[in-house]
């Protein structure tokens, strides 16, 4: 006679794997098995089919060849920006929830139709978010109203790599953008859930290009943004980029009452004074955030209140991003004009 909890136990979700083979999908792979079961892997890639047979699992090169033969539960996917959401339509289409990497979508006209396909399906699309499972991150969150009112932040986040871009990112055709879409939008997400807006942010924007071949493939190597909250008087900047001669990153939030500093290890409450008032570390390896991320999600895939939630915020990072990048570009206002 099993225990009640073992009556009571929820079965594992059945994972389809899309895009496992790539760099952020091999990252996943063992960490999404310990809390469900793989049950196939879609990736074209020639490396593919001996990293499935090492692991088990059937591979397939098309995704409309896995929807006819596996039955699965949740979709995770891992693929360049520019097929996100082809691949997130048919997943929902078909029935399935879908857990991705960032970004939630690359326009808010996909954020919209992803959200109205997820709704009228009832199911889940959830972004692949670490620094929302980061203990610093969590403890700045919750901490942020002692410092009275915020009025001023800053936020850097750098990379610090010798060579241009490789791979999908340096293809505008695949990245779809630069810096902004793929670093900025960890930054605008965590910037959603500190100060959450009912109204577009405003932003003003400076592109930087340090290499000839990604200026002229449009694809920024540094952007710096100057960001206001109309409805509360906040102001701030970010600065972003891939070749810095230090790969770091610092959100420092100014209050009324006090000032907030955020690292990825540790987060310093500070008096009006600067006087260090409290500090939180955490010296966890990036992976136990990871692993506290997809389980979560994993874990409320059926959760509509959870779901809705996330819908927001995302919808509020695509919408930030996407209309810094319309601001800029004669020829993405154009292709809004053809998608409306």
């Amino acid at each position: 006679m099993p225990s009640d909890g073992l009556k009571n136990a929820r079965p594992r979700p059945r994972v389809l794997m899309v895009g496992f083979a790539g760099h952020q999908g091999k990252e996943y792979l063992p960490i999404v098995r310990e809390t469900a079961d793989v049950v196939a892997g879609v990736d074209p890639a020639p490396a593919a089919t001996s990293l499935a047979d090492e692991w088990g699992f059937p591979h397939y090169d098309v995704l409309g060849e896995a929807l006819a033969k596996v039955d699965f539960d949740a979709a995770v996917v891992t693929v360049p920006h520019n097929e996100h959401f082809p691949v997130c339509s048919q997943l929902l289409a078909h029935g399935s929830h879908v857990v991705k990497e960032k970004p939630f979508a690359v326009t808010e006209h996909e954020a919209r139709q992803l959200i109205h396909q997820a709704q009228r399906a009832d199911r889940g699309v959830l972004t692949l978010l670490q620094r929302n499972f980061n203990p610093v991150f969590r403890f700045a969150r919750e901490n942020l109203a002692r410092i009275g009112d915020p009025y001023w932040f800053s936020y850097d986040y750098h990379f610090n790599l010798a060579h241009p871009t490789t791979g999908w990112r340096a293809s505008r055709e695949q990245a779809m953008g630069g810096v902004l879409l793929d670093m900025g939008y960890h930054l605008i997400d965590v910037l959603s859930g500190m100060f959450p807006e009912p109204e577009p942010l405003r932003v003003h924007s400076a592109f930087v290009h340090q290499y000839r071949e990604t200026r002229d493939r449009r694809l920024e190597d540094l952007v710096g943004l100057m960001c206001s909250y109309p409805s509360t008087g906040l102001v701030g900047s970010l600065r972003i980029s891939r070749h810095h001669h230090e790969k770091t990153e610092h959100l420092c939030v100014l209050g009324t009452e006090g000032a907030l500093n955020v690292t990825p290890g540790a987060a310093t409450l500070h008096s009006v004074g600067g006087l260090p008032l409290e500090r939180y570390v955490w010296e966890g390896p990036k992976t136990d955030a990871v692993r506290s991320m997809i389980a979560h999600h994993l874990g409320h895939l059926d959760d509509r209140s959870y779901r809705q939630e996330h819908f927001r915020r995302q919808l509020a990072a695509v919408r930030t991003i996407d209309g810094i990048y319309r601001d800029r570009s004669p020829e993405r206002n154009a292709l809004a004009d053809r998608c409306a």
